[in-house]
C-alpha cells in the first residue's frame, strides 16, 4: 500500500470513526434519558446539532426535544438549572425534528408533545400576564400562538390561538405598542366571533379604551364603529361613545344613545347612572345652584335616572344565586355601582345646599337670611339620609366623609345626639 492510499485510508477511518462517534453519543443522550441521568443526557446531545454528521437528523433533534421536556417537567432540584428556559429549547427541537423527518418517523409523537407545550407556554403567559411582567408575557404568548398555529390544530387550539391572540393585543397596549395592539384585537376579535367566544366583544372594549385613555377620540369612535358592526349591535358600546362626548365636551350629544340605551335595556343600572351623570352635567351648565326653572327641571331628570339605577341595582343583587361561584365579585362590583348612583344622588342635593348657604351668607337682611338658610337646610336634610346609605355602602370614600363631616357639623348646632356620628366620621378622616 502506497504512503497516499495509507493516508487517504485513515482519513476516512477517522472520519467513520468521527460520524459513528457522533452517532453514539446521541444513543447515550438517549440512554441517560432513560435512566434520568438529565445532567448527563444533556451533556451527550448539545454537541449532536452542530455536528455535521448529525445535525441534520430528525432523530437528534427529536431526542434533544425530549431531554430538555424532561429538564423542564423535572421535580429533581439538581437539574432544574440545567437551563433557564429549556421549555422554549424543547419546542424549538420538536420543531427542526418535524422540518426534518421526511419520513415521518418522530412528527406525529412531535405533534402529540407539541400540542400540550402550548398549553404551557400560554400558562406561563397568563402567569406572567397577571403579574404586569407584560415583557416576559409576550414571548410566552408568541410561542403558544406559533405552536397551536400548526395543522394539527384542535378546537382547543383554535381557542388557544384566539386567547393567546387577544392577551398579545393587551401585553403590546401595556407596553404602549398601540398600532400592534390594534392589529392583535382586531385579529383576536375576528376569531372569537368563529367561536362564538367573549372576546369578541372584550377585543373591542379594549381598543375603545385604550384610545379614549390616548384621547384619540377619532380613533375610539372609528373602533366602537367597527365593533358594532362586527357584532350587530347598534347599542354595543353606547357609554364609550357618551364619554367621548363628555370628554369633548360635546354633553348635548351624549344624552339621545343614552335614553335610547335605557328604553331599550331598563334593567341596565350602569347606562341609568351615566344618563344622571350626563344630565346633571347639562344642569349645571346652565345654573349650578339649580335656580334656573330650566335647569332644576334637567337637576331632577338626573336625580330621578340614579334612583332609577339605584332600583336596577338592586334588582340585580336580588337575582343573583348566592351559590353561584362568583355571588361575591358580581355582589361587588354592583354594590360598587349602586355607590356611585347613591353618591351621586346625595351629591346633588348636598351641592345644591352649598350654594343656596353661600347665597344666604351674603344677605344683610336679617329675616330674608333666615329664610334662605332655612332653605339651605332643608336641601342639606335631603341630601343626608341618601349620604347615609351610601355610607353603609363605602365607608371609607374621601369625599363622602368631607360631605358627611360638613353635615354632622351643622346638625350639631341643634342637636348634641350627631356628635358621634362627627366624631366617627373624623376618625376615618385620620
Amino acid at each position: 500500500m502506497t504512503i497516499k492510499k495509507t493516508t487517504m485510508f485513515m482519513a476516512a477511518l477517522l472520519v467513520s470513526v468521527a460520524v459513528f462517534g457522533q452517532k453514539s453519543k446521541r444513543t447515550s443522550a438517549n440512554n441517560y434519558l432513560e435512566y434520568r441521568e438529565l445532567d448527563r443526557a444533556k451533556e451527550a446531545i448539545d454537541p449532536c446539532i452542530t455536528h455535521e454528521s448529525t445535525m441534520n437528523e430528525a432523530k437528534t433533534w427529536y431526542f434533544r426535544g425530549l431531554i430538555y421536556q424532561a429538564i423542564y417537567e423535572t421535580k429533581e432540584e439538581k437539574y432544574k438549572s440545567l437551563h433557564p428556559d429549556p421549555l422554549l429549547v424543547a419546542c424549538e427541537s420538536f420543531v427542526k425534528c418535524k422540518e426534518l423527518d421526511e419520513k415521518n418517523y418522530h412528527t406525529e409523537d412531535a405533534n402529540r408533545i407539541l400540542n400540550v407545550q402550548s398549553v404551557h407556554f400560554f400558562n406561563h403567559g397568563v402567569s406572567s400576564l397577571q403579574a404586569k411582567d407584560f415583557e416576559t408575557a409576550m414571548p410566552k404568548f408568541k410561542m403558544a400562538l406559533s405552536v397551536a398555529e400548526e395543522p394539527y390544530s384542535t378546537l382547543m387550539n383554535d381557542t388557544l390561538k384566539m386567547s393567546s391572540t387577544y392577551y398579545l393585543g393587551w401585553c403590546n397596549a401595556s407596553l404602549k405598542n398601540y398600532d400592534r395592539a390594534e392589529k392583535y384585537y382586531l385579529k383576536a376579535a375576528a376569531m372569537a366571533k368563529a367561536l362564538k367566544q367573549n372576546e369578541h366583544l372584550a377585543s373591542f372594549a379594549k381598543l375603545s379604551n385604550m384610545y379614549h385613555d390616548l384621547e384619540n377620540y377619532e380613533k375610539q369612535l372609528e373602533m366602537i364603529n367597527l365593533g358594532r358592526k362586527s357584532l350587530e349591535d347598534e347599542m354595543a358600546f353606547v357609554i364609550d361613545e357618551a364619554n367621548i362626548y363628555l370628554a369633548t365636551g360635546e354633553t348635548d350629544k351624549a344624552v339621545e344613545p343614552l335614553k335610547k340605551a335605557v328604553k331599550d335595556d331598563p334593567a341596565n343600572y350602569s347606562a341609568h347612572f351615566a344618563l344622571g351623570s350626563i344630565v346633571e352635567q347639562l344642569a349645571k351648565k346652565i345654573d349650578d345652584s339649580g335656580v334656573d326653572p330650566e335647569a332644576a327641571k334637567l337637576l331632577e331628570e338626573s336625580r330621578q335616572a340614579y334612583r332609577t339605577s339605584i332600583e336596577k341595582a338592586n334588582d340585580a343583587i336580588a337575582n343573583l344565586k348566592k351559590e353561584s361561584k362568583s355571588y361575591d365579585k358580581d355582589l361587588a362590583a354592583i354594590n360598587s355601582s349602586k355607590f356611585d348612583a347613591t353618591y351621586s344622588l346625595g351629591a346633588s342635593y348636598f351641592n345644591v345646599g352649598v350654594k343656596k348657604n353661600e347665597a344666604a351668607n351674603l344677605i344683610d337682611d336679617l329675616k330674608k337670611f333666615e329664610v334662605a338658610r332655612v332653605a339651605a337646610d332643608k336641601v342639606f336634610d335631603d341630601a343626608l339620609p341618601i349620604l347615609e346609605q351610601a355610607f353603609i355602602l363605602n365607608p371609607d370614600d374621601p369625599q363622602l366623609l368631607v360631605s358627611l363631616k360638613q353635615l354632622y357639623y351643622r346638625k350639631m348646632a341643634k342637636d348634641d345626639s350627631y356628635k358621634a356620628k362627627y366624631d366617627d366620621i373624623i376618625a376615618r378622616m385620620k
